[in-house]
């Protein structure tokens, strides 16, 4: 009599482990819900873990050699960031007095706050995680571009800041990964 038996549970899925650029929005969100910030603060939040992830992707290109940051559709939204961030440095050379540069860091988080804003409630999982796949594909589809921003970032970044140490978006970037890596690390072990 099989209509009395009970069936097995179907096995719970494992949890997916936050990406790393969720876990890069958590941090400069302060840990508060991405829909509760003020777009200002989530655009700030998007760029901040855009410029970690680009750096991270910088120096450690392995780690993002993803299938799905390889993909056709998110080259060809790398190529928009690309070419925004051409076309501001090319108008902040030619009118040095009025222009402000924006990296591409900056172009990445404005537009992913912005679309995930009309979406509707934006989640710092899927936002973070679009961060990564969208970084990570600039960073591994228009290196030489990144190379030279990165270069020019390192210039004004060490007339502003006079520490220690040299600032250096791609040591920074990869440390971020290191530490996320090690905490991931850490979380299977304990599970």
């Amino acid at each position: 009599m099989r209509w009395f038996r009970r069936q097995a549970a179907p096995p719970a899925a494992a949890a997916k482990p936050a990406s790393f650029g969720a876990w890069l929005l958590g941090q400069f969100a302060g840990g508060e819900p991405a829909a509760s910030l003020p777009f200002a603060k989530l655009e700030r939040a998007c760029s901040n873990a855009a410029s970690l992830v680009c750096g991270a992707a910088f120096a450690r290109p392995e780690a993002f050699r993803r299938a799905d940051i390889l993909r056709p559709a998110l080259r060809e939204e790398a190529g928009v960031v690309a070419r925004r961030t051409a076309d501001g440095f090319k108008a902040a050379l030619a009118d040095r007095e009025n222009t402000v540069l924006a990296w591409p860091w900056e172009h990445m988080g404005t537009s992913l706050a912005w679309q995930a804003t009309r979406a509707g409630e934006p989640a710092v999982s899927a936002l973070g995680e679009r961060v990564e796949e969208l970084a990570g594909a600039y960073a591994i589809f228009y290196r030489e571009q990144l190379a030279a921003v990165l270069d020019l970032w390192r210039q004004v970044a060490a007339g502003v800041y006079r520490g220690e140490r040299e600032p250096d978006l791609p040591a920074m970037g990869a440390e971020m990964l290191a530490a996320f890596e090690a905490q991931e690390r850490g979380a299977a072990g304990a599970g």
